[in-house]
């Protein structure tokens, strides 16, 4: 156990940078430009099908894997006053399972039961346990089973378990900081939550097919002819920071992996990834290149047209899916210089190949209470479907519209989140793939 301790801890000093915008950060490589292949089909009984984990959870009657943080209320002088409870989407009917899949201090998977470690009340797992006097701190808290936090340690006010204090991002509530980190810390006082709940009663944005304008992808699925996907973006779309990205159980995959995955699972073709998504680029440096992050460094990176004229001189995508926004907003990008680069990219990537079908992703949510990094992601967002009206073939998926749902239904920000800024975990990684998918699959 102390050599694992020791390892994971090494493994964050040598990611160590500086944190202002999604990919710049102080603990872990945000992308990796190597070129991946995948989604060969391999077993043709699940042609037809979606893995469970990306099935639309506004369709079903079965939530997969919902992240959750148990929190605790506490008072003015931070003592705990209430059991930890946490919110779920749906009002559950039947909880399947409650599971911790990553701790530092857990050789394995740990699971909860109902009515030992918690119990299910008007839509809230709420945690058994006492709350006791602390004799060394004289606080009161929390004595169960079952991770937690406080409400302070959500706000700055008090301490985020195993994250110090630190003055790295401003609160908009001044003189705060917000917990931060782009390693497990986070991750691991989440819970995923597995349950039945009701059937039609999701009230929020819901993806729509575009099949009509993605349509020679489409028919090339069908055929089950090999698609070439091109993904290129910000950390995000690196797949910062899926559980696979940080390298800790369940190691989900990056939504660009996962759309591959079952594109081939569901049509039977062979589609390929090439993924040349930088932490911390804007769109400006997505079209001009600039410095990126690459295993916890900052390095010059070229631009999308010099990388199809070099490393992918003899590419051609049958697909591409264009993911920026979220340090385009934080950074100060006028969206007028956005949409032009967005266009460039459309440019450089049909010159190689007039055929190719392209997605253009709206980005998720940046924390509301991030004083730098809360800006104005959705109006970016907006306007992504003014430049793809200009185009056939060219579709615009908006994550951000859920996201905002998904906060609006009483979600925490930090238990759908990894680095509690402007990264998802992997329930919104799987936000992600659901979108796309749902773009290129018909119901």
């Amino acid at each position: 156990m102390l050599r694992k301790k020791i390892g994971l801890f090494l493994a964050c000093m040598t990611m160590f940078c500086a944190a202002t915008a999604c990919g710049e950060n102080t603990e872990t490589p945000d992308t990796d430009t190597s070129t991946s292949t995948g989604g060969e089909i391999v077993d043709t009984s699940k042609l037809g099908t979606v893995d469970t984990l990306v099935e639309n959870f506004w369709e079903t009657d079965t939530m997969y894997d919902e992240t959750v943080l148990m929190v605790a209320e506490t008072d003015a002088a931070g003592n705990v006053i209430s059991l930890p409870k946490a919110k779920l989407l749906f009002a559950p009917e039947e909880i399947l399972s409650v599971k911790q899949y990553y701790h530092i201090d857990n050789d394995d998977v740990v699971t909860f039961a109902e009515n030992v470690d918690f119990t299910v009340e008007d839509g809230y797992i709420i945690a058994k346990g006492d709350i006791r006097e602390n004799m060394i701190t004289e606080k009161y808290e929390f004595i169960g089973s079952m991770p937690y936090v406080t409400d302070k340690a959500l706000t700055g006010e008090g301490q985020f378990p195993s994250i110090p204090q630190s003055t790295t991002i401003p609160s908009t509530d001044a003189g705060l900081y917000l917990p931060f980190t782009e390693s497990y810390q986070i991750v691991q006082m989440q819970l995923s939550v597995t349950y039945k709940h009701a059937e039609n009663v999701w009230t929020g944005a819901v993806p729509i097919y575009h099949g009509e304008t993605l349509s020679k992808t489409v028919a090339k699925l069908k055929a089950k002819e090999e698609v070439n996907v091109f993904v290129y973006g910000d950390s995000i779309s690196t797949g910062a920071n899926s559980s696979g990205h940080l390298n800790i159980r369940p190691y989900l995959p990056s939504f660009p992996s996962l759309i591959c995955e079952n594109l081939s699972r569901y049509y039977g073709a062979t589609v390929k990834l090439t993924n040349k998504s930088v932490g911390g680029f804007t769109s400006s440096q997505g079209v001009n290149g600039g410095l990126g992050w690459v295993n916890g460094v900052q390095v010059a990176l070229p631009g999308l047209s010099q990388i199809f004229s070099e490393e992918l001189a003899n590419y051609s995508p049958d697909l591409a899916i264009i993911g920026f926004g979220m340090n385009d907003a934080t950074l100060g990008v006028s969206i007028n210089e956005y949409c032009n680069n967005i266009m460039s990219m459309i440019a450089t990537i049909r010159a190689r190949n007039p055929e190719c079908d392209i997605i253009l992703v709206g980005t998720m949510l940046a924390n509301p209470k991030a004083l730098n990094q809360a800006k104005n992601q959705t109006e970016f967002s907006s306007y992504l479907s003014r430049v793809a009206n200009q185009y056939e073939g060219v579709a615009v998926v908006d994550v951000g519209l859920l996201h905002q749902d998904i906060l609006d239904a009483g979600k925490h920000f930090t238990e759908i989140s990894s680095n509690n800024v402007n990264h998802p975990n992997d329930f919104m990684t799987r936000v992600y793939a659901m979108h796309l998918l749902t773009a290129l699959i018909e119901k």
